[in-house]
């Protein structure tokens, strides 16, 4: 017979993360917070490191496992900026999820996020979903999303965040003082 082999306390729950960040809209808000500019569709990689790390300490929380990031955005140019452009954005550890502009108009970011963290949320592959977002267009997304059972927290910075979208999250960080603090 082989012993059974316990150990003194609980085991710890940890909670599985996902973070789904609207590229897009997050190097807008960036560039206008760094009073910098740069186009959202054609990035500098400085500006996609800077947004990691601002992210990056919400995946080191502890009873955090980081399960995904997702980086949702747009680009314009040719085949090689996209292989470029996903490139870094692997680098830096996002999942890239990538539309080429036509005719100067973004198309399927939005619609693209919403699918993957309903999808998610459906299976059950997280029980935390971080939005970085601040369009109230997510407003729907996340009460969906909450039904499958998930927390959905948000993060983003104050000046760019809907407050209808606010309401709808069960946390919401100011993406800035959250840094700041280094929580």
């Amino acid at each position: 017979m082989v012993p059974i082999i316990t150990s003194p306390g609980r085991t710890p729950y940890y909670k599985r993360m996902m973070i789904f960040v609207d590229g897009t809209n997050f190097l807008v808000e960036l560039s206008k917070e760094l009073n910098v500019k740069f186009r959202a569709d054609n990035p500098p990689f400085k500006a996609i490191a800077l947004a990691k790390s601002m992210i990056d300490p919400f995946f080191i929380m502890p009873g955090i496992v980081k399960i995904r990031r997702y980086w949702f955005s747009s680009y314009q140019g040719s085949d090689q900026n996209h292989d470029q452009l996903a490139k870094e954005l692997r680098n830096q550890g996002f999942e890239p999820v990538l539309f080429k502009k036509r005719d100067g108009r973004e198309k399927g970011v939005d619609i693209a996020l919403a699918k993957e963290m309903l999808v998610n949320s459906f299976n059950q592959n997280f029980d935390i979903g971080l939005l970085i977002a601040g369009d109230e267009d997510y407003v729907g997304l996340v009460t969906e999303a909450k039904r499958y059972g998930p927390m959905i927290e948000g993060a983003f910075f104050a000046h760019g965040l809907s407050e209808k979208l606010q309401v709808a999250l069960d946390q919401f960080y100011d993406i800035i003082e959250y840094r700041a603090v280094g929580m």
